[in-house]
């Protein structure tokens, strides 16, 4: 391209043919134009053409449209007589374009293939190269076999003009701005099944009415995207743990190297997970039930229970799997329940039971879904719940609100927090920016010991700060034995739970139903797995030489024993014994600490087992500082098992328990040809990733690992034939159960609310928002 530049005296611009060669050929003629060179203009894009014709004239039609060819033609008129061949030629509006391929890779008349596929293929291979994209025409059968079939080009015909619909008076009608595609283009081929089984074409027209596409645009081809195997894997793994659609083509565009490797768009990709929901959108409320059963037919200690209305509709499910059930059976003395958080959906109340495991963890101990919360959804709930749970109820529930008499046998605790967060909606604005006023609250709410510390305390707050006739801190105190801790001290373990903060935590953990449940909860269990791991298989630093130290270092989970530990070293720098006295059986131990504050220990001779004062060990389980320190002045080297409370030890989850149909409460292993199969994908799928590693450091490596793995096809489907796949097939490995089309559980309601499952808000966040 240089030459010919250079030949006609415009060496100064010999670099504009760059511009051509990397698809801008537009810009180098308006260059060439614009600069007064319009002969030099006409001799680009003749050398263009006789160099790739298909290309680079399509970028000027693609790019700059007819007007500038338009352009071109006005500068000199020579230029159609000097496009090489009849085919090749530009007048005005009827221009013909060949695309330029060698020989062998060009369609043909006579050329045979052995299946329509193959015709496929390859006429796609040729169109995608040269710049078009393929259409499927109409074909002829005989005898439920194909003999006859057309390629187009996509542009091939005129759209037939739409007639315009009245609009009705006082409507809108939007308008679409709907880009034409469709141009007349005749380029195709026609084959024939011919008596020897084989496709030949017999009739081709190549030449095109249009621009072709330049390369870098050819990824954007209808004809070349496709969602494939790779695509649909990343996007049912996303949608798992809750990464959208958009993020997971973007993870497509990173590991796959840019846009034009992934095979398809986003608008594709989000169009077949569309095709799922739109497949699932009146069958999912039946699905998520018939999953609930196909779990207990392959564990019998699954249980689960559902509500369905007049109408078929699912109205309440309650759930609960064999690790959850002995979670509870260990951990289900405190547990949280918070029902402020709706699924996306269907505006269901999801209603997670949280409680605390030996690591001080959350862990999942049962789950529901309500319509609403009325009182007789509520009464299902909890005989659900006992149903499941053998009778047995929670020593203590913490819910956000008030729902009545839960269980006769359970203490029943409001959330402090969502009283709490309440308090700022509640008072003045020159209250709400004092310092000493939360200070003061905070302190009586959360730091008084006793009831009687309490009310005195809020009694001059109230007076201190003018409150007494504030209806809502009135209402607070009436209900003062249901929130405030000072009234839970010795309710066991009162401590451990005081809000609904670890339901809420739940809430957001577990957003979606299913697939995305099922992996949170392996999260979980992982979760709880690592610290397990830890606290068998490390040890934990000593902080002094006491015997006892080290015994609850062996016997405490490393997060239970950090805290034992605190206690433990208060007692060897802080505390002190100042007075002790005794009785017949009781010797009462006056214990004091460089703050000052006193202690009373009351130990029992017979036993050696103490209650203080501070109430810790009611409230948490943990022996505190002050019992510690009359135990050492006892003589007693370790802790006496009396305080040992089982559900902080390592190894507190070994006993086996069965529910009351004798199933044992433990998930089932997985069989073993399963585990087998998944660990040798899993190797194969590493050793590819090395492979790649290696051979990507040269061309001939890369060369030879794909002409490698080309070899292992055909002896691999020797092994293991091909078979097809629908779509519905997939869904359905994806959600993991049948889509039915017989629906007899309907979902609760038609709203399809967008965005991510959400809590409920509350009225102060109701004003805020319409600010």
């Amino acid at each position: 391209m240089d030459d010919v530049l250079v030949d006609a005296g415009h060496g100064n611009i010999a670099m504009d043919d760059v511009l051509v060669d990397a698809g801008h050929g537009d810009t180098a003629i308006d260059v060439l134009i614009d600069g007064g060179h319009s002969d030099t203009a006409m001799e680009v894009v003749h050398a263009a053409t006789a160099m790739d014709a298909t290309v680079q004239v399509a970028a000027l039609v693609e790019t700059g449209n007819r007007g500038l060819m338009g352009r071109v033609a006005d500068a000199g008129s020579a230029l159609a007589s000097t496009m090489p061949g009849p085919e090749g030629n530009i007048e005005n509006n009827h221009s013909s374009f060949i695309p330029n391929r060698k020989e062998h890779l060009k369609p043909a008349v006579g050329m045979k293939f052995y299946s329509i596929d193959d015709v496929l293929r390859f006429y796609k291979g040729y169109a995608h190269s040269a710049g078009f994209s393929v259409r499927l025409g109409q074909h002829k059968k005989e005898n439920e076999e194909i003999v006859a079939k057309r390629f187009y080009c996509s542009r091939e015909e005129k759209r037939k003009t739409q007639k315009k619909v009245p609009v009705k008076p006082g409507k809108k009608k939007k308008a679409h701005n709907v880009m034409q595609t469709r141009c007349g283009c005749e380029a195709h081929i026609y084959v024939k099944l011919g008596s020897d089984k084989k496709y030949q074409i017999s009739s081709m027209v190549e030449h095109h009415n249009h621009g072709l596409v330049s390369p870098d645009k050819q990824h954007l081809f209808r004809s070349n995207r496709h969602v494939s195997e790779r695509a649909k894997s990343t996007l049912y793994n996303c949608h798992k743990t809750s990464i959208g659609t958009s993020q997971a083509y973007r993870l497509l565009h990173v590991s796959e190297g840019g846009f034009e490797n992934v095979g398809c768009t986003l608008r594709d990709l989000q169009n077949y997970y569309r095709d799922l929901r739109s497949k699932i959108k009146d069958a999912d409320a039946q699905m998520f039930v018939a999953q609930l059963e196909r779990k207990k037919e392959v564990n019998s200690a699954f249980f689960y229970d559902f509500k369905v209305d007049g109408q078929g509709r699912l109205m309440r499910v309650f759930w609960a799997d064999a690790t959850n059930r002995k979670n509870y059976k260990h951990f289900g003395d405190v547990v949280s329940l918070d029902s402020t958080y709706t699924t996306n959906q269907y505006n269901m109340i999801f209603v997670p039971f949280i409680g605390v495991n030996h690591h001080l963890q959350s862990v999942f101990l049962k789950a529901a879904f309500l319509t609403n919360e009325k009182i007789e959804s509520y009464v299902w709930l909890f005989k659900t719940f006992l149903k499941c749970m053998g009778g047995v109820a929670p020593h203590l529930i913490i819910t956000d609100e008030d729902h009545g008499q839960i269980f006769p046998e359970t203490t029943h605790r409001l959330c402090m927090w969502h009283i709490m967060d309440k308090v700022p909606e509640k008072i003045g604005p020159s209250l709400r920016e004092d310092e000493d006023f939360w200070d003061r609250l905070n302190g009586c709410v959360w730091g008084s010991e006793t009831p009687e510390d309490f009310e005195s305390n809020w009694a001059s707050i109230i007076t201190d700060f003018q409150l007494t006739g504030n209806e809502w801190f009135s209402t607070r105190y009436l209900i003062r034995a249901s929130w405030i801790p000072a009234y839970f001290m010795d309710i066991p373990l009162a401590g451990v739970l005081r809000t609904t903060s670890r339901s809420e935590s739940a809430n957001s953990f577990f957003n979606l139903l299913a697939k995305r449940f099922d992996t949170a909860l392996e999260c979980q269990c992982q979760e709880e797995l690592k610290a397990d791991n830890r606290s068998l298989h490390t040890t934990p630093t000593l902080m002094t030489p006491w015997a006892m130290e080290k015994q609850c270092s062996m016997t405490y989970t490393h997060s239970v024993f950090k805290k034992f530990q605190d206690q433990i070293v208060t007692v060897r720098d802080h505390s002190f014994i100042q007075d002790i006295t005794e009785s017949e059986e009781t010797k009462i131990v006056t214990i004091s600490s460089l703050s000052g504050k006193k202690r009373m220990v009351y130990l029992s001779k017979s036993d050696m087992f103490g209650r203080c004062s501070c109430k810790l060990y009611e409230s948490y389980g943990i022996p505190c500082r002050h019992i510690i320190q009359v135990l050492r002045a006892e003589k007693l080297n370790e802790i006496p098992s009396i305080y040992i409370t089982k559900r902080w030890e390592k190894r507190c989850k070994r006993e086996l328990f069965f529910d009351e149909e004798d199933n044992l409460l433990d998930e089932k292993l997985k069989e073993p040809m399963e585990v087998a199969r998944r660990k040798k994908i899993l190797d194969s799928r590493n050793k590819f990733e090395d492979l790649i590693q290696m051979a990507k450091q040269s061309n001939q490596g890369m060369d030879f690992l794909l002409s490698s793995l080309s070899n292992l096809h055909d002896p691999l489907q020797k092994i293991v034939p091909a078979t097809s796949i629908s779509k519905q097939d997939e869904y359905e490995s994806f959600i993991g159960t049948k889509i039915s089309n017989e629906v007899d559980i309907h979902p609760p309601n038609d709203i399809k609310s967008k965005g991510r499952c959400k809590r409920i808000k509350k009225s102060k966040e109701m004003k805020t928002t319409s600010k």
